[in-house]
């Protein structure tokens, strides 16, 4: 999985300026006086503006441009780093970070940005180091707890993760990412209650936040609240309806609750998506029998086995005589 500084919501301050008839002309006119520095500003400006319209390669043309002009300024080099990571050059991107830093030693940001990309790289070791440094310059850098906290939780290390993501949150009490990543780990260490707590308060904090509902609808199910999984993957699928895998793990939620007319509903919009999902033909065939629509149940059943499900025949044998 791709740890995406998106997820984190690194802000690198590319704020995109405007520009009338009259700042243009102005601007044109402080080149002639200030030379190289006002050129390099317009290419970071310029940067900015195709950053945030989600043109990373644009900015990272820019950003070369402005660097060439002004060698010595370690912003364009930490932006065009997160550009590059963007766009998934993580190499790349650590040798901006590395200059950047060797440009300015107490540049947080360039640590924080550098360790991401280590992570993305599973080099967890040399991530570890740079959220360290990170808060060795910026002891409140909640990003910096809950990056390092997502590196202990991948070596192991659970309760260092968990006293992380818990610092994250003490620092920035409505981060909703450290609440989610807190409860999954929670729940991985079978502390389900504990779970649904965090997942519980990151959808207070944000009502839209589908991650929060999905886990917490694992957890509610594991633990035997079946009505309320289904009402957390329901909103899930009203927040992203097009994720297939929801309506496949809400028909198969239904039909533990008895609901097959729902049931045979979700299984549909999962065929829908994948003619070839052999499962979904199964428990769809499975949810028709059990609404006494033997004919409707019996043929998915069979497409089911045509597609390779092999224990579609065992109940083909039983119900399809």
């Amino acid at each position: 999985m791709i740890y995406s500084p998106s997820i984190i919501n690194l802000d690198m301050n590319l704020n995109p300026g405007r520009f009338t008839r009259k700042n243009t002309l102005f601007l044109f006119a402080a080149l002639v006086v200030f030379g190289c520095a006002a050129t390099s500003s317009l290419y970071l400006e310029s940067a900015n503006l195709k950053y945030v319209k989600g043109d990373y390669i644009g900015a990272i043309k820019d950003l070369t441009k402005a660097i060439e002009m002004e060698p010595g300024n370690f912003n364009a080099f930490l932006k065009r780093g997160k550009a590059y990571s963007n766009i998934i050059k993580h190499d790349l991107a650590i040798e901006d970070y590395n200059t950047a830093i060797k440009l300015n030693s107490t540049l947080a940001q360039a640590y924080l940005n550098r360790g991401i990309e280590y992570i993305n790289l599973e080099k967890y070791e040399l991530a570890l180091d740079d959220f360290e440094q990170t808060l060795l310059i910026d002891s409140n850098n909640y990003l910096a707890y809950f990056s390092r906290g997502y590196v202990w939780s991948m070596i192991g290390k659970s309760n260092d993760a968990l006293e992380d993501y818990t610092k994250a949150i003490g620092l920035n009490p409505v981060y909703v990412q450290a609440y989610v990543n807190r409860g999954n780990l929670k729940s991985y260490l079978n502390k389900f209650s504990g779970a649904i707590e965090d997942y519980t308060k990151a959808i207070e904090i944000n009502p839209n936040e589908a991650n929060a509902f999905i886990s917490r609808a694992g957890d509610r199910a594991i633990t035997g609240n079946i009505n309320g999984a289904i009402e957390d993957l329901t909103k899930a699928i009203q927040i992203n309806s097009s994720y297939t895998e929801l309506h496949f793990q809400r028909g198969e939620l239904r039909m533990i609750a008895g609901n097959y007319t729902g049931a045979v509903g979700d299984f549909t919009f999962v065929i829908e998506d994948d003619s070839t999902n052999s499962a979904a033909f199964f428990k769809k065939g499975i949810a028709y029998i059990n609404l006494g629509n033997k004919n409707e149940g019996c043929k998915n059943l069979v497409k089911a086995g045509e597609l390779g499900y092999i224990h579609a025949y065992e109940e083909i044998q039983k119900y399809c005589k």
